[in-house]
């Protein structure tokens, strides 16, 4: 990558990608929830209604 920009802003999202624990994509970090796996679109609803505290999704 030729861009300092991008370089620096990748390096900061992988520093903090380590100290979540996270090494590898995909990723997702929903209200307290780190999900490390594919979701489907059922699934990503899921996680968004319990981070929500049940309320359900749109």
């Amino acid at each position: 990558m030729a861009n300092q920009k991008w370089q620096a802003g990748i390096a900061k999202n992988r520093a903090l990608a380590k100290v979540l624990g996270i090494s590898g994509t995909p990723g997702f970090i929903v209200g307290n929830e780190l999900v490390s796996e594919a979701l489907d679109l059922n699934g990503l609803k899921a996680l968004i209604a319990r981070a929500e505290g049940g309320k359900g999704g749109k």
